[in-house]
């Protein structure tokens, strides 16, 4: 993986860490605000979560303990104010039923006020236990678990590209990584700290099936510029999942791109993220496997159609194995009815009239001010080798149900950008 902010920054190539990713339990307290903070933890380390409990009173002790045995985890997050110290003592004793035979055993850490660790501590015995003041810290603790010797992993690079990019644009913004079995979307602000939403085992190589069992088969089809019935797109699906492919595999991949980057935003926002800053980014660097379509045309579309960006944004794409290079400049609009958009250029300026419910791409390259009447984005950026695209189709973005209206949308879509709708 290399990162870099443009064709001129300097490039340096890292070495990265492909390790299977920590399992992670949270049990949490009561308050909606303990299972954020846990999960929201849990993301920015980039472990994968495979169970969350919360501490109820009058809870079944044997389900818990089971969904802990078949969650098998590696590390356990525990969090709570005082009030849930006797409920979450009954979530620890159903670790104890439900893990105790594990080898290795899970390691529990906490986050809680000095007065609740030592009482956690008691109840969490005999599992190795430690705890820390805040998530930061315990964000720390699972990165140096999970970092193998002299490796930098994947998400910490992506993490890194993030703060270059906005360094180098003195803006907001953020990286979006869609790898064989991750997905990640890390927001970087000049004045702030980093929001990183990492997603183990999403992603459209060997972890596609996980996106068809998050999203559902439905979300997944209703990208394809064709009709397809479920037992075979489940079908490509699995094949894609173990490193099969076939004639219609990127618009596939594209389809799966779409849903993870989806994903990955509903489960920041579920984890307190701000993602409508993140859909907000003035600047947007796409890395991974995304960023390595044949075209930068598929990029962009995969990009705009999962992440729907609500502000002018300048996008970059920087694949595993090359440079950054800006690809266009994206208009969002939100008006329901016909609007005019106003580019303004050193060269002078032009009116381009746009239709409700459409996509273009106008031809130009440098730095341009864009205004809407009646609705949209307005602000400047700087245009790629594809131009401006010009977003017309609302936010939310919404597809037609019937499979007669959503296959030809989806392919004036496809064919807007230039690229072709067959299975």
């Amino acid at each position: 993986m290399t990162v870099s902010t443009g064709p001129t920054a300097p490039v340096e190539e890292q070495r990265v860490a492909v390790a299977t990713p920590l399992r992670l339990a949270l049990l949490h307290g009561r308050d909606d605000a303990s299972g954020r903070l846990l999960m929201h933890a849990g993301l920015a380390s980039a472990g994968e979560i495979v169970v969350r409990i919360r501490a109820l009173e009058g809870g079944s002790l044997v389900d818990a303990a089971q969904a802990l045995r078949d969650a098998r985890p590696d590390v356990v997050f525990v969090h709570g104010a005082s009030a849930d110290e006797r409920a979450l003592a009954d979530l620890l004793e159903a670790l104890r039923l439900g893990c105790g035979p594990q080898r290795p055993a899970p390691r529990v850490v906490a986050i809680a006020e000095s007065g609740l660790v030592a009482a956690l501590e008691r109840h969490a015995s005999p599992f190795e236990f430690s705890a820390f003041a805040s998530a930061t810290e315990l964000v720390g603790m699972v990165r140096d678990q999970r970092r193998a010797s002299g490796d930098v992993m994947r998400d910490t690079l992506i993490e890194d590209a993030a703060r270059a990019l906005c360094a180098t644009t003195g803006a907001p913004a953020l990286a979006v990584d869609v790898s064989d079995r991750s997905t990640s979307l890390v927001l970087a602000r000049p004045d702030g700290p980093t929001d990183a939403v990492h997603v183990a085992s999403l992603g459209i190589g060997s972890a596609a099936d996980r996106v068809a069992a998050s999203a559902g088969l439905d979300n997944v089809r209703r990208w394809l510029p064709w009709g397809i019935d479920a037992p075979a797109l489940l079908e490509r699906i699995w094949n894609r999942a173990r490193g099969g492919g076939d004639a219609g595999a990127l618009l596939l991949d594209m389809a799966i791109a779409r849903e993870a980057i989806a994903h990955a935003l509903r489960a920041g926002g579920e984890a307190g993220a701000d993602v409508e800053a993140m859909r907000a980014a003035t600047a947007i660097l796409v890395t991974g496997k995304v960023a390595a379509f044949a075209r930068p045309a598929e990029t962009l579309l995969a990009l705009v159609d999962g992440l729907q960006p609500t502000s002018v944004t300048t996008v970059y794409r920087e694949p595993d194995e090359g440079g950054a290079a800006r690809i266009a400049m994206v208009v969002p609009l939100v008006s329901r009815r016909p609007t005019k958009v106003r580019l303004v250029r050193a060269g002078g300026r032009t009116d381009e009239k746009v239709a409700p419910g459409t996509l273009r791409l106008v031809p130009d390259n440098g730095d341009v001010s864009a205004t809407a009447t009646g609705g949209g984005a307005r602000g400047h950026g700087r245009t790629g080798m594809l131009g401006i695209l010009i977003d017309a189709r609302g936010r939310p973005l919404e597809l037609p149900e019937r499979d007669g209206d959503r296959i030809p949308t989806v392919a004036r879509w496809h064919a807007a950008l230039g690229l072709g709708g067959q299975a």
